[in-house]
């Protein structure tokens, strides 16, 4: 099945930020963001930071490779910085992960390896935020049965998704090389658990980053409620149905949040989320062109 292209996709993302123009008034949007707290941006921002280290420790966990042919700390973390230029061009990550995953894996020669522990890294992540999710929910008020619904196909999804990734039946050809790396990690539960570990700790990460914009424009609202919007938000993004989320994103927010949250205030969040984001990018853009050997972790 072919995937939707990119062009109906930016179409798609173009229709929705549309309609938040044509519904909500733009002027007020940016009185916002112009009255926004810069000290919150930088603790966000911060918090971005903490996120793509969290993910280079995570992702040394879970690359099984022999000692000799494992990569420094230094490779990773640039890969990952990396990667966040490419989140700009897919839905949910994806990009990043997938640049990242192959430019590892071909510098080191080790790329089914590579590949199988961002897979793994990317499902432990999604695990980790429907957890966040269900914690929360019992906490939280006036949440869409639809949203409730979504949540537990997708938790339901990624459950026999795990199951389907650690006893898949593939043996021959390359495809069957990378289902024998997935099965490889049996034999390491440990690294396992720590991985599941980081991923929360990364998703608590999310929160925070996404409760800190919310601060730079005064929004105050529930922990409860934050770590619901963001969960739910995240998942849809990754449905590759628009251009790296935009559109799909704003129209989650302001459906989880309108009985709690200023609409004006909310979009000027957002667009100041994407400031944060574009920061990462142009980091990832610095990595890109800093000399290998500059980096000695």
């Amino acid at each position: 099945m072919k995937s939707i292209p990119w062009q109906i996709k930016l179409a798609i993302s173009i229709l929705l930020l549309a309609l938040v123009v044509w519904k909500f008034p733009v002027y007020e949007i940016v009185q916002h963001i112009k009255n926004a707290k810069i000290g919150w941006l930088i603790l966000a921002f911060v918090f971005g930071e903490l996120i793509i280290l969290n993910q280079a420790f995570r992702w040394h966990y879970l690359l099984i490779v022999p000692k000799e042919q494992k990569p420094k700390f230094g490779s990773l973390l640039k890969y990952t910085a990396v990667g966040y230029l490419f989140n700009l061009f897919a839905p949910g990550g994806v990009g990043g992960d997938v640049y990242r995953s192959i430019a590892l894996g071909k510098a080191h020669n080790v790329i089914a390896s590579s590949v199988a522990s961002v897979l793994v890294a990317r499902i432990l992540g999604l695990v980790a935020l429907c957890l966040l999710f269900w914690i929360a929910l019992p906490y939280s008020e006036h949440i869409p049965q639809q949203a409730i619904w979504f949540m537990a196909v997708g938790t339901s999804f990624l459950i026999i998704f795990c199951f389907c990734v650690i006893f898949n039946p593939f043996k021959k050809g390359k495809l069957g090389e990378f289902a024998e790396k997935l099965r490889e990690y049996k034999k390491y539960p440990l690294r396992l658990v720590a991985a599941m570990f980081g991923s929360l700790f990364m998703q608590i990460l999310g929160v925070l980053m996404q409760w800190s914009v919310f601060k730079a424009v005064d929004i105050s609202v529930q922990w409860s409620l934050v770590f619901v919007v963001v969960p739910v938000t995240i998942m849809l993004t990754t449905i590759p149905i628009s251009f790296n989320g935009i559109g799909v994103r704003e129209w989650s927010l302001l459906s989880l949040t309108a009985y709690a949250v200023n609409s004006e205030q909310l979009l000027a969040s957002v667009l100041l989320g994407y400031a944060v984001v574009i920061l990462q990018a142009v980091q990832g853009s610095i990595f890109l062109h800093l000399p290998h050997d500059r980096i000695r972790v």
